[in-house]
């Protein structure tokens, strides 16, 4: 039988009991998106297939701590691939480039971006659009704090230096700031 019509969550489930052909199957999902996930921070094509390794070594070793309830599959998968990446920047002392996918912030159809990988492409989309809309919602100072840690990939400390902010306050307006999220887009 096919793995390939199986949902990521039962993929990563078969992962869990180190079912090789579940982990192609991710492999071959999510590869592109995560290439250019590293590609858009900045990472050449060399190092982006290195930290795509790394990516999926992550998910190999660690499927079995996936939860269900704390996150869809897609989401756990998309926060292992940009902590790779983020952590390869910090290795080589290097700033992220900004996330600039956006040529007109005020047309959702230029927010939204694709990314590549079979089955990726439409739900993308209309995750970045509806994210894009949700992040309009924040106030500035919580968007901004959100755009210096999820996007330029600072850390709590860089990023309240870099505003001028005492850490704690910044983490307090991450924390309020992804809770709004959470009720915007209607997430448990």
């Amino acid at each position: 039988m096919s793995l390939e019509a199986f949902s990521d969550e039962a993929l990563l489930a078969l992962v869990a009991r180190q079912e090789e052909e579940a982990l192609r199957v991710l492999f071959r999902r999510y590869s592109g998106a995560f290439l250019s996930l590293a590609r858009r921070f900045g990472l050449d094509a060399a190092t982006s297939e290195d930290v795509l390794q790394e990516v999926f070594l992550r998910v190999w070793h660690g499927a079995a701590t996936f939860d269900p309830r704390r996150a869809s599959a897609r989401a756990w998968l998309f926060s292992l691939a940009h902590h790779a990446v983020v952590d390869e920047l910090r290795r080589r002392r290097a700033r992220p480039q900004a996330v600039e996918p956006f040529s007109d912030p005020e047309d959702p159809e230029e927010v939204a971006f694709d990314l590549p990988g079979p089955g990726l492409d439409e739900d993308a989309h209309l995750d970045r659009l509806r994210l894009t809309r949700a992040l309009k919602t924040l106030p500035p100072e919580e968007a901004e704090v959100l755009h210096l840690l999820f996007y330029q990939g600072y850390t709590h400390e860089e990023a309240a230096k870099r505003l001028g902010l005492p850490l704690g306050t910044l983490k307090t307006r991450a924390r309020r700031a992804l809770f709004r999220l959470k009720e915007v887009l209607g997430e448990p």
